[in-house]
């Protein structure tokens, strides 16, 4: 019985000193022409990051992603109708706090879905 109780000690004392893997501050997120970076892309969920996209295309493009951005705090940022809009070049950031789910994200760019601008964000 003593040794079942040392047992659950030390384990609940290795437990505790295991550090929790943070989310990293900030996840950058290429876009271009006809994709995103990186696939899927993988948050935690109520933890606070900057997403940054850099439009790495000389066209425009945008992010749409409206359950995502619905169901997260937005911090900061220009996310209108549940998406992110970036001329040829431009980068943005948003800041915000997302939920746990699974989220699909497209171009909505005539034609830009269908030659592979569409993605994934899993939100764990």
């Amino acid at each position: 019985m003593h040794s079942s109780r040392f047992a659950a000690a030390a384990a609940l004392s290795f437990a505790s000193s295991v550090p929790i893997t943070a989310q990293p501050a900030t996840q950058t997120i290429l876009v271009w022409s006809y994709g995103y970076s990186p696939r899927p892309i993988y948050l935690r969920a109520d933890q606070p990051v900057t997403l940054t996209f850099v439009n790495r295309s000389g066209s425009s493009h945008d992010f749409v992603a409206r359950s995502f951005f619905a169901n997260s705090r937005i911090l900061s940022g220009d996310v209108m109708g549940g998406m992110v809009d970036f001329r040829g070049g431009e980068t943005k950031a948003v800041r915000l706090i997302p939920r746990a789910g699974r989220y699909r994200v497209h171009c909505s760019h005539f034609f830009h879905k269908q030659l592979g601008m569409s993605d994934a964000i899993i939100v764990n």
